[in-house]
């Protein structure tokens, strides 16, 4: 019952290749970083709206290969999931540049902002190698990850 409303949840908002929302840049001084807390990494952020804000890890990452990839979402108002708050989300992605793919490959619910605090749920995603849309938040992702620095 837990797995059915974190899918639905993260379906809903997280889905990075899928949602056809305006999905355009920001441009936005960085937050504190959760590596300022002591917990890495320093986060960029790349889309908001009125529910919630979009960081990718801003690691740098080879254009050739495959490369791990975190992304997080924070909401603005927390998520109660199961009788838990969740403040936000962290997926952990593959991502390759040169063929221009990427899979999300598991997700965390955190009961504090920027992926801090306890960990409330953690499960592998239910994806496959697929090439970003273009004009979704999946396209942000690899934009700005992979995009010419």
């Amino acid at each position: 019952m837990v797995k059915a409303r974190v899918a639905v949840l993260l379906a809903g908002l997280l889905c990075v290749a899928a949602p056809r929302a305006p999905a355009q840049p920001i441009s936005a001084s960085p937050p504190p970083s959760a590596a300022a807390a002591g917990a890495a990494p320093a986060w960029k952020p790349i889309y908001e709206n009125s529910q919630t804000i979009y960081y990718v890890g801003a690691a740098d990452v080879p254009q050739t290969g495959q490369s791990d990839v975190e992304t997080l979402m924070e909401f603005r108002i927390p998520q109660v999931v199961d009788g838990d708050q969740v403040w936000s989300i962290v997926s952990h992605m593959k991502l390759s540049c040169d063929q221009q793919r990427m899979i999300t490959l598991d997700n965390t619910l955190y009961a504090l902002r920027m992926g801090a605090g306890p960990v409330v749920e953690s499960q592998p995603a239910n994806d496959q190698w697929h090439q970003p849309e273009a004009g979704t938040l999946g396209a942000l992702v690899w934009s700005a990850a992979c995009g010419k620095k």
